[in-house]
């Protein structure tokens, strides 16, 4: 069963949902829209991905803690992130 609503959206993005259906990837807007909404409710966050890891894992929160901790201090060192002990120079 379907439901007719109304709904605004900004130009630039009914063009892109035109786009869609035009190259033949949809067959209707509204479908296209329908598709959008059913796959982001089935899409798992990224937060939830990484918990769902750690549950199956079997790791306690402690033991994560001191992975997180070695990952910061790694990526300190390589120079990927600011280490804690820098300080700004006064200007």
């Amino acid at each position: 069963m379907t439901a007719k609503i109304a709904i605004s959206l900004p130009e630039k993005t009914l063009a892109m949902a035109k786009a869609v259906v035009k190259r033949g990837r949809a067959a209707s807007v509204s479908g296209y829209i329908a598709t959008l909404i059913e796959e982001k409710e089935r899409e798992e966050s990224f937060e939830e991905m990484l918990n769902r890891w750690d549950r199956e894992d079997g790791r306690t929160p402690e033991e994560v803690a001191r992975g997180l901790a070695k990952t910061r201090k790694d990526f300190e060192r390589a120079g990927l992130i600011p280490t804690k002990k820098a300080k700004r120079k006064a200007r």
